[in-house]
């Protein structure tokens, strides 16, 4: 292109530009920059991961853990205190003992505890020296003498119990199963003999009478069931009768005999 017309052309383009602005019509364009969002929201990532001034960044840099679910399971609330239940009071005997309806021999028997063997007790009469048990024969309780007795618990929470009226006894049953263990000893002219005689034990008794063909022989205290047969010397087929019944203060009961006879 020729000089001039590189010179012309400039001025050409500037009058071209000023008469377009003064058509009628003609609208007025404002240019704007366009937002850089990009670089506004890595600025924004950087103020929020940056500690304050003066502070470190302590946190982890893991992600955060999910959250646990959350459940309607409403929290326990305590409405009730359980109080402690008493122990239970144990008594063991270290020999046979018996258990009776009242705190004596008048009272009917009505169990035993055998030595080394235990059972609950539930009430005490402190001046008899008793503890009242259940009954470890039967239903119920009974009164068990407490000299061979060792109580294991808090004694001081049982209640004292009275004394029953004192029963009116039966008159003891016979006794059952009477039997002679002899020993005949033959010395060549006669039998001497010897040994002992054996019979069950009743219920109700204060103790027995043994008898020797008739007569009064030998008193035993009540639950003795054992008597020996006298030393006598007897003739070939020669015999006596031994006899035993049970007593108390209602009477006596029917003799029950046996015969021992040599050989």
């Amino acid at each position: 292109m020729p000089k001039t017309y590189k010179a012309i052309f400039p001025a050409l383009m500037l009058v071209l530009a000023i008469l377009a602005c003064n058509m009628p019509g003609a609208q007025t364009v404002v240019v704007t920059a366009t937002p850089d969002f990009v670089s506004t929201i890595t600025a924004q990532a950087s103020l929020l991961q940056s500690p304050p001034t003066g502070q470190t960044n302590t946190e982890s840099t893991q992600p955060p853990a999910a959250a646990a679910p959350v459940t309607d399971t409403p929290a326990f609330t305590a409405t009730n205190t359980l109080t402690p239940t008493p122990g239970v009071i144990m008594l063991t005997v270290s020999a046979d003992t018996n258990c009776r309806s009242g705190p004596n021999k008048d009272y009917d028997y009505l169990g035993a505890l055998l030595a080394n063997e235990s059972a609950e007790v539930v009430g005490k009469n402190t001046v008899t020296g008793y503890w009242i048990i259940k009954n470890p024969d039967g239903d119920g309780t009974c009164w068990l003498w407490g000299n061979y007795a060792t109580v294991t618990g808090d004694v001081s929470k049982l209640s004292e119990v009275a004394v029953p009226p004192t029963p009116t006894p039966s008159m003891p049953a016979a006794v059952k199963n009477l039997k002679a263990n002899k020993i005949c000893f033959f010395n060549g002219v006669n039998y001497e003999l010897n040994g002992f005689i054996t019979w069950g034990d009743v219920s109700n008794e204060e103790g027995y009478r043994v008898y020797l063909n008739g007569g009064l022989f030998n008193t035993l205290p009540a639950n003795e069931t054992t008597s020996a047969i006298p030393a006598l010397v007897l003739v070939p087929g020669g015999s006596i009768e031994m006899s035993v019944e049970a007593f108390n203060s209602a009477g006596k009961s029917p003799r029950k005999s046996v015969l021992i006879v040599c050989p």
